[in-house]
């Protein structure tokens, strides 16, 4: 009795640890690294018109992503001079196309606005993204994937059904359903917040997703770290990079700033946020399969303009960020451990 009972608590002890111990891999993910310029940036088109500002970062990027208003024709005015016209002007997703760099648009799948009694709400929302989709064709690029966002934030509201989960996961496998049958090389994609969402909700939100028979073929997190704390940071995120991994998902975390006032603002909440990912994953090999640096930081007159993109060369420029916090996270920044060295 004693011997079992002794067996129970070693199988539970070892248990927890692998929930809280990052994922350990047997080979490098795949489309590891995606960037994500702020949507009103004003040197957004130079960095298809003078890559030479930038080959190392561009080197290290798998995945291009741009916002849903940067496809649709008025976009919003926060996004000027940033419009479908002056991305295809700049031959933006052609470009891409040209590089080997894959593709994403996030957009919206489930928002208030589309949360109508009658089902012309999940309508527009399909169609908006179909017609991003086709958008971006017609300007000479290929999109591979849609990032949906947040949709289990919108779906909290009573507009939405909300708090319960169980009608967001309908309308998001609905949108999931209808966007991979139209386009069926393009693969969708999951972000949510936390902790806006615990993540006992994120994990919950995904097993519908499953049972519905529409996975996500990521789960990224966008995190508000000041809020959640570190110890929560460090807890949650190695869970919820178990729990993706036991579901063959990819996990990725958006590495991102919170001032849009200046670069240098910006800067401190990336080096915060990857200061947290290095204490928490530790080495190269455990870290989330996926890195997203993504700015909408906005400023105190309401612009996206921050960070600036280039040169990569310039201390806190958005590429300049990229490859310097990679680098870190690779450990490179000191002697070749492969550990992740803190600054």
């Amino acid at each position: 009795m004693i011997r079992g009972a002794t067996t129970r608590g070693l199988l539970a002890i070892a248990a927890a640890i692998a929930v809280l111990t990052p994922h350990a891999r047997a080979a490098e993910p795949t489309d590891r690294i995606w960037f994500c310029p702020g949507p009103g940036t004003l040197d957004y088109a130079r960095l298809f018109q003078h890559p030479e500002e930038w080959p190392r970062a561009r080197g290290l990027i798998d995945v291009f992503k741009v916002y849903q208003g940067h496809t649709q024709t008025p976009p919003p005015v926060s996004f000027l001079p940033d419009s479908f016209d002056a991305f295809a002007s700049a031959g933006v997703y052609r470009t891409l196309t040209q590089w080997n760099k894959k593709i994403a648009i996030e957009a919206g799948a489930v928002k208030e606005f589309y949360c109508t009694p009658d089902a012309s709400g999940m309508q527009a929302a399909i169609g908006n993204t179909l017609d991003s989709i086709r958008a971006v064709q017609s300007a000479g690029g290929t999109v591979s994937y849609i990032a949906m966002d947040e949709p289990f934030v919108s779906g909290r509201s009573k507009t939405c059904g909300g708090p319960a989960l169980d009608p967001t996961a309908d309308r998001v496998a609905q949108y999931m359903t209808a966007v991979t049958a139209a386009f069926p090389s393009v693969r969708v994609g999951l972000i949510e917040a936390y902790p806006f969402s615990s993540a006992a909700a994120i994990e919950s939100a995904v097993q519908l997703l499953k049972a519905r028979g529409t996975t996500p073929v990521f789960l990224h997190m966008d995190v508000d770290w000041h809020l959640a704390g570190a110890a929560a940071f460090k807890r949650d995120m190695a869970a919820l990079q178990s729990f993706a991994a036991s579901q063959s998902i990819p996990f990725g975390i958006i590495i991102t700033g919170y001032s849009g006032d200046a670069n240098a603002l910006y800067a401190v909440d990336v080096g915060g946020i990857v200061d947290l990912i290095s204490e928490t994953f530790g080495t190269w090999n455990h870290m989330p399969d996926q890195l997203i640096f993504q700015s909408w930081a906005q400023s105190y007159t309401g612009q996206l303009i921050t960070p600036s993109n280039l040169p990569e060369n310039q201390l806190y420029t958005h590429t300049h960020m990229l490859w310097e916090e990679l680098r870190r996270l690779k450990g490179t920044t000191g002697n070749p451990t492969g550990t992740a060295i803190r600054r």
